[in-house]
């Protein structure tokens, strides 16, 4: 113990008699080590953090494959009969997400709820912060007196935190509910990024929603269904009971459960949804892998500047060892400097990924969701931060203090620490260190590259329609109780007083805006097929208004759009996109042919008009069927104002706003904000923008941190060859040939590392090809500018040590030696 003290002591002070080194070692690990725990954090809330409550760790999310490639949500009347007939979870809860209106103290907003059974918190293990929960039993079925439980952070804001607030009435959609309790301040809810703001209970979803019929219906599968496997249950078990029962459900509802397969996800891979596991994964793989290979460029950055300082230090480890020292006791005291470099640069590290991470925690997409983005550091971070600081030391001490150690007494000695020993050892191994720098560095600037490129062709994506100039505003009447004929007279004397504000050209109405949170999805019977037969396909759909496709610059490829002639009275019509007249009507002409939707028994629907494919739910999807139905034949509640504008958008939402007071101030308007603005979302730009920005930001790291490795090393080795340009120059070399020297080794080396990093790109890029749009993994554009960016600051490193050199007095050089 004794010893090793002395070594701490020992390498403190060593550190701090060169404080220039020390200092740029420790910030260059600072760099390295705060970005990875920066994108750590993020790693962390997403597949670390169990959510909040008691063992959530084994927490699993139940999905089901519907006819269709991808895991989905549940009906409500399976969740009952899975619930009941397993016994390998120890219970099973879910919850639908949801909006609603909420009115209290003569005001009304329009928070996120989630609907849930009873045993919802039971299940997640959670204790009120004030109040109680739902009861069991409570509010499974409409309950005629129905209770409310407010999220924590919307208590605090929407009633300050106020503890006399239980028992306190409040109308939901018109309706009276009572606050019964808090939820605690650590849980935000189980729809990760989102802040659930309301919790009612799931026997309240139909009432809520203008009679829906989500509770009784097994077509609708609405409900994210959560397990707490018991002990020792394994996945594979808990899925082949649920199969049976899905089985047994297939057999006695074929028309809607056919062929259904039942899949197990950890909760913390499958966020916020089942459908994300293996997306979720492989994008944390990717990401993790540029961090290490980002903490690979720092490592032997410093390990580098080790060797260049250790070069100095020839002749105090010769005397070291003619004194006795043995080399494993220089070795742990070259190790023991490395780790308290690591441990100051881990310290650094860690604020500066702290504040990077709060910094990430405070951006936000558009629109008046409550995301929080809660990257603050736990104890996974410190544990993060403690194994890489110590990683770091090893990696950057161990082969630099063995190098070091390789040294020639005698020759050390007579020389008196003017030759180097060990020089040629030493030098290959700084070579092989920058080989590996341009190599790692390129291949993470080569997947930045594709980020960037991938987030280039998403921004010029055709949409389906034009998203500039349009101004979009929210509304829901029903959340202050208006019934339907009140609903049609506020919209309609809405829209009039729009269509009077100056620069407004057009307007329409939609139950929802693409890429937003409100997409609907049915599915659908074409013509010939028996109601009880097993439907065809699903789409999404939309409610709009006979100005819609004008509006939003939607054109009409077949057909006709809506009139005003498309009445409640009239027949039902349609207007479809192209995909879904490929899938129903394949070689024909879709225009006058019929589906039902929802049900196999509904009313039949006529085609009257076909669109081109657009995006609808999800800025990466492609190919999305979708149809569009008159809001005049299937009503909405809430509905989206897109207002097309002759000046700048936002310069009207002042009036627009005023618009909507002057109708009723007591109905809330949310959302008024651009659709650019809007298509910056969760469902829209928001992500992939996200990633070009870290990925990005990484690879201007390593390129940063490989051009400092260059520069040093190329400048020590023209330094330690100041006496041969000396005598070269002496002997009449002209400038030119002393350059080309010294720039050729660079350039060797860079070439070197390049061919390396080009051939790891190969093959690491090509699992990144299922994140990407619409460029391929080996991209010949990222590939080639990448290189080429990475050559010219690799030749500007190489080429500032090398004209230096060629300024070397023949006299001077050879008088200093």
């Amino acid at each position: 113990m004794n010893s090793f003290l002395q070594d701490i002591r020992y390498g403190i002070r060593t550190l701090a008699a060169k404080p220039a080194f020390s200092a740029l070692a420790i910030a260059t690990l600072a760099l390295g080590i705060g970005a990875s725990a920066a994108i750590f954090s993020v790693m962390n809330v997403y597949f670390l953090r169990p959510i909040a409550g008691r063992d959530n760790s084994r927490l699993v999310v139940i999905g089901s494959r519907h006819r269709t490639g991808n895991p989905s949500f549940i009906s409500y009347p399976d969740f009952k009969d899975y619930r009941e007939a397993t016994n390998g979870v120890s219970s099973m809860t879910g919850y639908i997400i949801s909006f609603v209106g909420l009115t209290a103290d003569g005001r009304s907003d329009r928070p996120v709820t989630n609907y849930v059974p009873s045993n919802f918190f039971s299940t997640l293990g959670l204790a009120p912060e004030l109040g109680r929960f739902f009861l069991s039993g409570e509010g499974d079925n409409a309950p005629d007196a129905p209770a409310v439980v407010l999220g924590y952070s919307y208590w605090q804001q929407r009633f300050a935190g106020d503890r006399s607030v239980i028992g306190r009435g409040v109308l939901i959609n018109g309706r009276a509910f009572t606050i019964a309790g808090v939820a605690p301040k650590e849980f935000r809810g189980p729809y990760i990024l989102v802040s659930t703001e309301v919790f009612l209970p799931v026997g309240m979803y139909d009432v809520l929603n203008g009679g829906s019929h989500t509770l009784t219906t097994r077509d609708d599968n609405s409900l994210i269904v959560l397990a707490q496997p018991k002990l020792g249950v394994t996945r594979e078990q808990i899925r082949a009971e649920m199969q049976v029962v899905a089985d047994r459900l297939d057999r006695e509802y074929s028309t809607t459960n056919k062929d259904t397969k039942i899949e197990i996800y950890p909760e913390r891979l499958a966020r916020p949804q089942a459908s994300a596991a293996s997306v979720n994964v492989l994008a944390a793989a990717i990401f993790l892998a540029m961090v290490g290979l980002a903490l690979l460029v720092t490592c032997v950055n410093v390990a580098n500047l080790i060797l260049v300082r250790a070069s100095g230090r020839a002749r105090e480890l010769a005397v070291r060892v003619s004194l006795g020292a043995t080399r494993a006791r220089i070795i742990r005291q070259l190790i023991t400097e490395s780790l308290l470099l690591s441990f100051f640069g881990g310290i650094a590290g860690g604020i500066a990924g702290f504040w990077l991470s709060r910094g990430i925690s405070a951006i936000r997409p558009t629109g008046s969701i409550p995301i929080y983005f809660d990257f603050n550091f736990d104890w996974h971070v410190f544990a993060y931060l403690a194994l890489i600081a110590g990683a770091c030391g090893v990696v950057v001490g161990v082969l630099p203090a063995w190098r070091s150690t390789r040294v020639d007494l005698n020759s050390t000695l007579r020389e008196g620490g003017r030759s180097d020993g060990g020089a040629g050892g030493r030098s290959r191994m700084r070579n092989v260190f920058v080989v590996a720098q341009v190599s790692a560095s390129l291949v993470v600037l080569i997947a930045a590259g594709l980020f960037v490129r991938s987030g280039a062709a998403l921004e010029r994506a055709d949409l389906g329609f034009d998203p500039k100039n349009l101004l979009i505003a929210s509304s829901d009447p029903s959340s202050v109780a208006y019934d339907a004929p009140r609903t049609d007279a506020f919209y309609r004397a809405f829209k009039e007083s729009v269509l009077r504000v100056p620069g407004v050209q057009s307007a329409t109405y939609s139950s929802t805006v693409p890429m937003g949170y409100n997409i609907d999805d049915a599915y659908i019977w074409k013509e010939g097929q028996a109601p009880s037969e097993r439907h065809a396909s699903g789409g999404d759909f939309n409610r709009v208004d006979e100005d819609y496709f004008r509006t939003m610059r939607i054109p009409i490829t077949r057909g006709r759009a809506f009139t005003a002639q498309d009445t409640k009275d009239s027949a039902r019509v349609a207007v479809i996109n192209q995909k879904l007249a490929d899938t129903l009507w394949p070689g024909q002409d879709p225009v006058g042919h019929h589906f039902r939707f929802r049900s196999g028994s509904a009313p039949a629907v006529e085609v009257v008009g076909v669109v081109p494919t657009g995006k609808y739910n999800w800025i990466f999807e492609e190919g999305e069927r979708a149809f569009y139905v008159p809001l005049t034949q299937d009503k909405s509640t809430l509905r989206v104002l897109q207002i097309r504008t002759s000046v700048p958008p936002n310069s009207i939402a002042t009036p627009v706003e005023s618009a909507a007071r002057q109708v009723d101030p007591s109905v809330p308007l949310f959302d008024v904000m651009t659709m650019e603005e809007s298509l910056g979302g969760g469902n829209g730009y928001f992500l992939a923008r996200l990633a070009t920005e870290f990925s990005a930001s990484l690879g201007a790291l390593c390129l940063l941190l490989a051009v400092v490795g260059v520069y040093g090393v190329i400048s020590y080795a023209a330094g330690q060859r100041t006496h041969e340009i000396g005598i070269r120059m002496a002997l009449g070399a002209e400038p030119g040939s002393v350059l080309w020297m010294v720039l050729r080794h660079g350039l060797g080396l860079v070439g070197v590392g390049l061919a390396v990093g080009l051939a790891a790109s190969f093959g690491i890029t090509r699992f990144m090809s299922g994140i990407l749009y619409h460029v391929g993994a080996l991209d010949p554009v990222a590939f080639t500018a990448v290189s080429l960016i990475m050559l010219a600051v690799a030749m500007f490193a190489c080429y500032v040590p090398a004209r230096r050199a060629t300024r070397v007095d023949p006299l001077v050089a050879l008088r200093s030696e």
